[in-house]
């Protein structure tokens, strides 16, 4: 059995097979055959807990009895009564209670009829309640307290009902199902029957075969650390908590921590099996809480949130891992994973392993098998107040998209990262060009002046052939570059696998079209292959006819460069010489003309393709804002009614930008202030502005002359970079401060709250809708203890069914009041923390409830003080 609370099905009216003769009926089978199958329906629904009730007898139940405790059902054995009033009452007793003591019992109630098993006791149900409850250290419940003979129907038993003794009331359904003339009594709003405690309504259908024990009324769920009647009689005194029927039973499925043993350090030999729902370690300072979060946070590879005690987490794990070559192990389950369970092994300084269930090594990382876990050391909540991305995190969980928002924003941005390294290689090689291109002028006009000496004219074959000579080299080059990618598939899938899939024909199908496209693939490569030999060769030849040409022409060309006569101090082959370079060099750079125009069209493209993927990426983000309203709007109006409003306030945040720009040479943050006091400000308008001049940047965001100089001169390379910057929201959290009785509302901000006030604010939505667990080292501090006992504790009570709390405390609030399933007691022996023998369980376990008082409580004698003084 586990250390800590759980609930158990609790069928606590089961009679036995002598039962029926009270209704006029036979069975049709045995005693024996009777028993076997109340065992084997037990079983079937796992009920761990049988409440054995004939009417007024006894010696009729003890082979059923018998039976079910051989077999690790737990009974208490009891007998239903009628009170003098005609109430009918259902009294249990301790599992070890003997028939002769029963039987005593019922003689001490005075059954007017003790023959006739159904007639009333002399005693009203209120004096019935006395006598099992003071003298008999029983425990009773009104039976069926809509139906016949129930205190409801009878009426006129407000009395009874109100009274504290009344802890527990059996209904045939769900509350919502109660008749209606009964809602208002059963939901303790009619003034008349308005009870002072909260009463216990339990399903416990009268059972008189097997068979119905499978139905869902014949049993009720209740809380216990051990199947004992004193745990039993325990959860009745927080009936809210621990007290459920059938139909409330939670179906929903949340990831847990199931377990944690650690190998080394203080708190080596430390294991033990964690509740899924609340747990607490208390114990006084130095026994190893918060040593024992902080493992379990470095299994489960997370960094400490506060930059200040990075360090001395770091050291601390060093000192409980490091030197004894240490590990933590965790067994969890993960949600994200459909409720599968694994195994993390952490040894230090190394990556942690995932295991299956069966011991195999798995691909899967921590992150996969509990994404949104979340883990806060003491006094790291408040550092949330001034971190906005941090406070984004904790919204994401609301919002319905998230996972594919993130993935579109990812995959959007590595297009756009890719966009930008294209746009800046082509407007590199469009600037190189150009350089080149602003030669040709110069170029040009050396050529007007050969021309006008008559230069030209005599030396016409040879710029001919010049130029012909750079257009066919130009060729050659181009030629010999060109390349294809001829790349085969490859099946996505294995050939082994596919006899063994259902439509094997389909797939072998797709295998021949894929080998059919490869074989196809080569073919064409061999063709281009052959394809490009012949047309080069073919060139070949033609640049070859050419180069005879001018080999030719050489005589021609010589003789015209001997007839130039001398210019300028220039003899006749020099001036041949300038020429034939002018020319060549503008034969050379006159096609890089077309090559930037070429490139221009590229440009122009990927602008478009740029502007489209902005486009796309700021619907991605309207998403996401209309996302984040609806979530925000919808937890306002909904579980943060009344106690925290959540209002985002788009791309406020500019630390990111700051921060870059300020890496600009001659840029500083303080200098960039202006920025921030922009109110409607994008990116796009920011470059918008930047391109406008100095001029635009020094009277709107304030810039001083040089420093607006400077920033209207960024290269293109850190635009492209500046529209990748993503704003972030600023996030205020404004928590109610009004006071309790006021009907009034009383929003402030975060950042007019005193600490207490922040940590209560955040510490609200912390607590809401997460699958993974949420673990806090001393939740309480800098909590309010009104807001602990008031809000927090109410909260924790109802999303602990659906979420698992791993806390450290000194506050006897949270797990007294919480009802923690599971509460640690720490205590160092030896130079060693360990758990306190016999101290594991929940508050009903009598150790466990007497090291709270001493432990959080200051002791036995200072908590009756308080109480004394406090005249409780």
């Amino acid at each position: 059995m586990s250390n800590h609370a759980m609930f158990y099905k609790c069928a606590l009216q089961v009679n036995p097979h002598s039962y029926n003769q009270y209704r006029g009926k036979e069975h049709k089978i045995s005693e024996a055959e009777y028993n076997q199958q109340i065992l084997e329906s037990c079983t079937s629904e796992n009920i761990k807990v049988i409440g054995l009730a004939d009417h007024g007898n006894i010696n009729s139940s003890e082979s059923l009895r018998k039976l079910l405790t051989d077999n690790d059902i737990t009974v208490f054995p009891g007998f239903e009564i009628a009170s003098s009033e005609k109430i009918h009452m259902v009294c249990l007793f301790p599992e070890n209670t003997s028939a002769t003591s029963l039987n005593r019992y019922l003689g001490k109630l005075d059954i007017t009829d003790p023959n006739d098993g159904v007639s009333p006791s002399k005693y009203s149900c209120l004096e019935i309640a006395k006598i099992v409850e003071d003298d008999l250290e029983g425990f009773w419940y009104a039976a069926h307290v809509t139906g016949d003979n129930g205190v409801l129907k009878i009426g006129k038993m407000n009395h009874i009902w109100k009274d504290s003794r009344l802890k527990a009331a059996q209904i045939p359904d769900t509350l919502e199902n109660v008749p209606p003339n009964y809602k208002t009594i059963i939901n303790n709003k009619e003034p008349t029957y308005k009870r002072e405690y909260p009463l216990g309504y339990i399903n416990a259908k009268d059972i008189s075969e097997p068979s119905e024990l499978l139905e869902k009324n014949s049993y009720c769920l209740i809380k216990m650390s051990d199947l004992n009647f004193d745990s039993f009689k325990d959860a009745f005194h927080d009936p809210v908590s621990r007290v459920k029927l059938s139909h409330d039973q939670n179906e929903v499925y949340h990831s847990s921590i199931d377990s944690i043993s650690i190998y080394g350090g203080y708190l080596d030999g430390f294991t033990v099996d964690l509740s899924r729902h609340l747990n607490t370690t208390i114990g006084g300072r130095g026994t190893g809480k918060s040593t024992l979060l902080e493992l379990i946070r470095y299994a489960l590879e997370l960094e400490p949130k506060s930059i200040t005690s990075k360090k001395i987490i770091s050291e601390l794990v060093r000192y409980n891992l490091g030197q004894d070559k240490g590990r933590i192990e965790l067994n969890v389950t993960s949600h994200s994973d459909y409720g599968n369970k694994y195994k993390i092994i952490k040894r230090y300084d190394d990556t942690a392993v995932v295991e299956t269930i069966d011991g195999h090594v798995s691909n899967l990382k921590v992150n996969d098998i509990l994404p949104n876990i979340e883990i806060f050391g003491q006094n790291e909540i408040i550092e949330l107040i001034n971190n906005d991305k941090a406070k984004l995190n904790i919204l994401d969980r609301f919002l319905p998209k998230k996972n594919i928002n993130i993935y579109e924003k990812k995959d959007v941005k590595n297009q756009l990262k890719k966009n930008s390294m294209k746009l800046i290689e082509a407007c590199n090689s469009k600037e190189e060009k150009l350089e080149i291109i602003s030669k040709l002028p110069a170029l040009e006009e050396k050529d007007t002046f050969f021309k006008k000496e008559g230069i030209s004219d005599k030396l016409s074959k040879l710029e001919a052939l010049s130029t012909e000579e750079e257009y066919l080299k130009k060729a050659d080059e181009v030629l010999k570059n060109h390349t294809i990618d001829f790349k085969e598939i490859s099946l996505p899938f294995s050939s082994e696998i596919i006899d063994k899939t259902l439509n094997p024909d389909k797939l072998k199908a797709v295998d021949k079209i894929f080998n059919h496209f490869n074989e196809s693939i080569r073919d064409l490569k061999e063709q281009y292959t052959t394809l490009n030999e012949k047309f080069y060769l073919e060139f070949n030849l033609i640049f070859d006819g050419w180069k005879l040409i001018e080999k030719e022409s050489d005589k021609e060309i010589r003789e015209s460069i001997t007839s130039l006569e001398g210019l300028n101090g220039k003899t006749g082959s020099e001036i041949a010489s300038d020429y034939r370079s002018t020319i060549q060099e503008i034969a050379r750079i006159k096609p890089i003309e077309v090559e930037v125009e070429k490139i221009q069209e590229d440009i122009n493209e990927l602008s478009r393709e740029r502007n489209t993927l902005l486009e796309k990426l700021r619907k991605i983000q309207d998403d996401y804002y209309d996302s984040l309203r609806k979530s925000v709007r919808k937890l306002n109006k909904g579980k943060l009614k009344g106690k925290v409003e959540i209002v985002i306030h788009p791309s406020q945040n500019r630390e990111e930008l700051l921060t870059r720009l300020a890496e600009i040479d001659g840029l500083g943050e303080r200098s960039l202030l202006g920025i921030k006091e922009i109110e409607n400000l994008t990116i796009s308008s920011f470059l918008d502005d930047i391109n406008e001049g100095h001029e635009k940047l020094m009277k709107k965001y304030k810039l001083s002359p040089s420093k607006a100089e400077i920033l209207s001169n960024i290269s293109f390379e850190k635009k492209l970079e500046i529209e990748l910057i993503e704003l972030i929201d600023v996030i205020d959290v404004k928590l109610n401060i009004a006071s309790i009785e006021s009907t009034e509302e009383n929003y402030k901000s975060l950042n007019m709250l005193s600490k207490g006030q922040q940590c209560t604010a955040i510490l609200s939505i912390l607590m809401l809708d997460n699958n993974d667990p949420l673990i806090i080292d001393q939740p309480e501090d800098n909590l309010d203890n009104s807001y602990i006992a008031n809000n927090f504790i109410d909260g924790l009570r109802d999303y602990k069914l659906n979420r698992q709390f791993i806390f450290s405390t000194h506050n006897a609030n949270i797990p007294v009041f919480g009802d923690a399933e599971l509460i640690l007691v720490m205590n160092e022996e030896n130079g060693q923390g360990s758990i306190k023998e016999g101290c594991i369980g929940a508050v009903d376990n009598y150790n466990v409830k007497e090291s709270v008082i001493r432990t959080l409580e200051g002791g036995d004698t200072a908590f009756k003080m308080r109480r004394a003084k406090y005249n409780l």
